[in-house]
């Protein structure tokens, strides 16, 4: 843990450093096709619009067409001005390779940061599904990892500071990286009753002794998976009905 927290700190300082090389490219460039502008304006007698049109003509290494250097001073100073501007625009895109290269390593090192840390939890509860049902639980719960197969809803947790797996909950590899054998506790928040059944199946499979709480998106789900082996299932459509009935009652009185 102490050797990622410091190969963290120093691609973080990399990243600093990549965003101040950046910053100084950019800088060089304007002060590239100031230098080009000043320059044609003074050589070729060229208003300033199209003194910086020669400029960027001169940069893009396009070739001329309907302006090009006439005078011999003019063309002297295009020698020169061509290397300084190819330079300047090499320096810029290095500059943007390393700070993205930098920022995907960074990213690389907390997802590894975070499965040393889901390697060490024990008696946590793993939550399967970060759907509106998932968030609202993972949120108001500790010590929990999260399993989702959507790469969108994956980043999104992430950036939540939430601890993931991004895989697929009916897969046992993916059950065993959530730390299944060491959890207490599982809860199933899918949307796919089949999904629900097969993880339940597994879960139980891995760690009998693990207290399984899972979604049932149907009435008729409920039966299959608690024969598959839940100790606990919540059917979303029937709480919502008896909330209503709930409220409808409430009003009565």
């Amino acid at each position: 843990m102490i050797q990622m927290d410091i190969a963290k700190i120093l691609v973080i300082r990399k990243l600093h450093r990549s965003f101040k090389h950046l910053f100084i490219a950019i800088l060089f460039i304007l002060i590239v096709i100031a230098i080009g502008t000043v320059g044609y304006m003074r050589f070729e007698n060229l208003k300033p619009f199209d003194a910086l049109y020669f400029t960027i003509v001169t940069l893009s290494t396009i070739g001329y067409g309907d302006i090009y250097p006439t005078t011999h001073d003019a063309k002297v100073f295009t020698i020169f001005f061509i290397p300084l501007g190819v330079s300047a625009f090499l320096y810029t895109f290095s500059a943007i390779s390393m700070a993205i290269f930098e920022g995907r390593l960074l990213e690389v090192l907390k997802l590894e940061q975070a499965k040393e840390e889901i390697k060490k939890m024990k008696d946590h509860i793993i939550l399967c599904g970060y759907g509106d049902v998932g968030e609202y639980i993972a949120k108001n719960l500790k010590s929990v990892v999260v399993i989702e197969s959507r790469e969108d809803r994956y980043s999104e947790l992430v950036e939540s500071g939430l601890l993931g797996i991004h895989g697929d909950s009916t897969i046992t590899e993916t059950l065993k990286e959530a730390g299944i054998e060491r959890a207490k506790a599982i809860i199933i928040a899918l949307n796919e009753d089949p999904k629900t059944v097969f993880t339940t199946l597994i879960a139980k499979e891995l760690n009998p002794s693990i207290k399984i709480y899972a979604r049932a998106n149907k009435k008729e789900s409920v039966n299959k998976i608690r024969l598959a082996g839940a100790d606990y299932v919540i059917c979303i459509p029937e709480i919502g009905g008896r909330e209503f009935i709930r409220a409808l009652e409430e009003d009565k009185d």
